[in-house]
């Protein structure tokens, strides 16, 4: 073995004191130490073999503290080491290491990197709080609380982020420098490996955190497409195991579900239903989505445009009856997946746990999807480790599932079971069963809600964005029947190109799970097309009223007059924040119905709405700042615009403000708002507010009141039809309702109901409305003499009602059509496209 020391080094040493032999020997000690990796007993004796320098190991230690030598690179050193080659291995470069111009051995940071891969992991989603930047998270996982698998409904999307630059660069850990190294051809090198498996772990970390942002920017465009099409296949997955748990299938693998059969583009970016998107210029109602652009004959056939001829549900008391025997089914084994009418139950009654664990364990065995797991650009493994680990989110996410589903017994099942678990649950179950309303087969998830789920509705009515319930109402009026894209209600929605949920249509004419859908993801068309949807129909207007009788009847219910957190805006130059209530919300939504909306719309269901909040004590003196020019988006506000206007009064200027470009239906059920909101302001001024103010309220109401007189407002009370008015209110106990004394009020909601619950359109080319509502009569008997000169009115085609407009034997959220029709005129009974529900059992009080 040669010599470690130089011999010019060695016959020096004798002739100088001992002290300043250290700074002689400083070069050796560093590369015995250091560069060649010996140990400190190794270096102490080395030296002291070759030339007699005898130190204590004490005196070794002073002098590499204070050469501030290190050994072992430091952990943030290693952080910032792997990051930096991270950086460069997305960009296809891969990565030579200096320190101190000496190559470093990456033995450590393997370890390091090793390691940290270890670690356990738990899903650990990013708890938001009243958040208002969407920077990390796709704009819709905060409607329901920040959620992982149920929120990540992602098939392709505009997958791009900022790159990083090419170039060497040094780095800025100082004395270590990464570079290219030369060209070199075979194998990857030991630490490519590891820190191509470090990335997977990380971004699995991602993942569970609910970071979705910040995962798409850590993958190149062909890792996004892999990866958010492997999410999308087990969203679609879980969603059609929880709609049919119980029948049908009990394991819906990659073939069943047919996923080969949907070729995804991806040769164009596009933007899925809760894909993040690109940046948008300035909201504007009238924005519509882009059309469907299709080359390809077979997938256009295959998103041929539904028919606009809705379906419904009917709903019924229970009746006894002899239950016959069911005719067999076909065997499990031999189950045609594409007829459900054909499907057999299970031999075994379904168990809500092992949905659950259902959805645990597909996570190993990947059965659902024709992705391979080593094609992932993530670490599934550590997925779904975290998942056994973290048992209560696992629930929470089976619990949104089933809710998107609309399974009501699996919803049931899974809170009775969970009870106590869900306690401390931060989803916003209320919300997200609002934003996937199907009326053509269930209304009941909000009752399922309303009367199991552990936290009270109050506590969860206003969600970390600010949006109540209500809101979300309105959200879901305006993405089935208008064009207008999210930003419309909220910035931080200004990235989204589709609303939350909007693969399920209200009116049942299409699911998330339905070949349309399916087609149009394929296709990479960023949202329904504008086509499909069709005015603000009688199906719509009967769910959204029974969830606002379903949210607002009981008396331990939320406060119904809480503000809005939608088309909320500020003041540029006082800094006033201009927030709206209900009502106000309400009128808005009318607005791009308006502008926005489809054909032949009447806003009859904005009139629908509107005498329903009523009858639940929406109060209509209640007053918000509001700037119109603002709402409406007339041109830039160059001064304070905003001023203090009740319902009635924003929705006199918004009709003056569209008079010109209505039609004259539109124009009609305007005027009808208008007076409905007038004569509800004249009542509430008689009879005193039980609720809670929430803004100013006047007294002298100076306000536009389009033409009418006071007496247009206090006639009514001898010009309604006597013999269907019954003057005691059965729940004139305890309920909130401000029609007071007002005949034609409660005449108008009880028509109303009456009129959606027996009539839809039939064919192409029927009428929306039927011959017993007509519009133009009502309005025209409103003005002249404040008269509900309507048919269903006059004929005494309802049974009587009271007050309030309620039918004395309706349950209290949900009327139905042998309490309103006085006789059979109903057209409903279409059996193919109807649906029978039983209603809730007796009143929530």
């Amino acid at each position: 073995m040669g010599s470690l020391v130089p011999q010019d080094l060695s016959t020096s040493l004798h002739r100088v004191p001992f002290d300043q032999k250290w700074d002689l020997l400083k070069s050796t000690i560093e590369r015995l130490y250091i560069h060649e990796h010996r140990s400190l007993s190794d270096v102490i004796k080395a030296i002291k073999d070759e030339y007699g320098f005898d130190a204590a190991e004490s005196q070794y230690k002073y002098q590499i503290k204070k050469w501030k030598l290190k050994k072992n690179t430091s952990s943030s050193k290693k952080a910032a080491l792997y990051q930096a080659i991270q950086t460069r291995a997305q960009l296809g470069k891969s990565s030579a290491i200096t320190h101190r111009g000496q190559d470093l051995d990456t033995k450590n940071l393997r370890r390091y990197l090793k390691t940290e891969r270890r670690k356990s992991m738990t899903l650990q989603p990013i708890e938001v709080e009243a958040v208002r930047d969407a920077s990390s998270f796709a704009g819709h996982i905060a409607q329901s609380g920040n959620r992982i698998f149920m929120n990540w409904n992602m098939p392709y999307g505009p997958m791009r982020s900022p790159a990083a630059r090419a170039a060497d660069h040094a780095s800025p850990l100082s004395d270590i420098v990464v570079t290219t190294p030369p060209s070199q051809h075979g194998a990857p090198s030991p630490m490519a490996v590891a820190v191509r498996e470090m990335s997977a772990v990380e971004r699995a970390r991602l993942f569970i955190q609910g970071r979705h942002m910040d995962l798409l920017r850590s993958m190149d465009k062909s890792q996004s497409v892999t990866m958010s099409t492997w999410m999308y296949q087990y969203w679609f997955f879980a969603f059609k195991t929880a709609k049919h748990w119980g029948r049908g299938p009990q394991d819906w693998t990659a073939e069943i579900l047919g996923f080969d059969g949907y070729h995804q583009q991806t040769t164009v970016l596009i933007s899925s239903p809760n894909t993040p998107g690109m940046s948008v210029g300035t909201p504007a109602p009238q924005l519509t989505p882009r059309q469907i652009e299709m080359d390809d004959p077979i997938a256009l056939s295959a998103v041929m445009m539904p028919l606009s001829l809705c379906r419904w549900t009917i709903h019924c008391r229970f009746m006894g009856y002899e239950e016959l025997p069911t005719p067999p089914r076909s065997p499990t084994g031999n189950l045609n997946h594409n007829n459900e009418e054909n499907w057999s139950t299970w031999p075994s009654p379904p168990n809500s746990k092992a949905f659950t664990e259902k959805l645990r364990d597909n996570l190993v065995s990947n059965d659902f999807s024709n992705v391979r797991l080593d094609d992932l650009p993530v670490a599934v493994d550590h997925i779904a480790k975290a998942t056994r680990h973290s048992p209560d989110e696992l629930l929470e996410e089976a619990l949104g599932f089933s809710i998107m589903s609309r399974n009501v017994d699996l919803v049931a099942d899974l809170i009775a079971r969970n009870h106590e678990r869900l306690e401390g649950a931060r989803l916003y179950p209320f919300h997200l069963a609002v934003s996937y309303l199907d009326g053509s087969k269930t209304c009941s998830i909000l009752d399922t809600l309303m009367g199991n789920y552990p936290r009270p509705v109050r506590k969860l009515y206003v969600n970390v964005l600010g949006h109540t319930i209500l809101d979300q109402l309105m959200i879901a009026i305006l993405k089935a029947h208008t064009s207008c894209l999210p930003r419309v209600v909220d910035a931080i929605f200004t990235n989204e190109k589709r609303f939350e949920g909007e693969d399920v249509d209200i009116c049942g004419r299409w699911d998330a799970d339905s070949d349309c859908i399916r087609a149009l993801l394929a296709n990479g068309t960023p949202g329904l097309p504008f086509e499909w949807k069709h005015m603000f129909c009688h199906t719509s207007v009967q769910t959204i009223c029974h969830c606002i009788g379903a949210v607002f009847e009981p008396s331990w219910g939320p406060d119904i007059n809480t503000p809005s957190g939608l088309f909320v805006r500020r003041c540029l130059h006082c800094g006033l924040k201009l927030q709206l209530l209900p009502l106000h919300t309400l009128i808005l939504v009318g607005f791009h119905l308006s502008l926005s909306g489809c054909k032949n719309e009447t806003l009859f269901g904005i009139l629908a709405c509107l005498l329903c909040l009523l009858s639940k004590g929406a109060n209509p003196l209640l007053k918000a700042n509001i700037s119109v020019q603002a709402l409406l988006g007339n041109g830039e506000v160059s001064k304070c615009s905003h001023e203090e206007l009740n319902p009635a009064g924003l929705a006199e200027k918004v009709w003056s403000g569209l008079e010109s470009m209505l039609s004259g239906e539109l124009s009609t059920g305007w005027q009808i708002i208008c007076y409905v909101l007038r004569q509800s302001q004249a009542e509430r001024k008689v009879r005193p507010s039980r609720g809670r103010s929430t803004s100013s309220e006047s007294e002298n109401d100076d306000d536009l009141n389009m033409g009418y007189t006071e007496d247009d407002f206090n006639t009514d009370r001898e010009a309604s039809h006597e013999t269907q008015f019954l003057a005691q209110c059965p729940d004139n106990e305890y309920h909130n309702n401000f029609f007071g004394e007002s005949k034609v009020l409660a005449s108008l909601w009880a028509a109303v109901q009456t009129e959606f619950l027996t009539y839809r359109r039939l064919e192409e080319g029927d009428e929306w409305i039927s011959q017993n509502f007509n519009m133009h009569t009502l309005n025209e008997g409103l003005i002249s003499r404040s008269k509900v000169d309507i048919p269903l009115v006059q004929k005494d085609m309802m049974k009587p009602f009271c007050g309030c407009g309620k039918f004395p034997k309706a349950d209290s959220d949900c009327a139905i059509l042998d309490d309103s029709a006085a006789y059979y005129f109903s057209n409903l009974d279409d059996w193919k496209r109807s649906t029978f529900i039983r209603t809730p059992e007796g009143s929530w009080d």
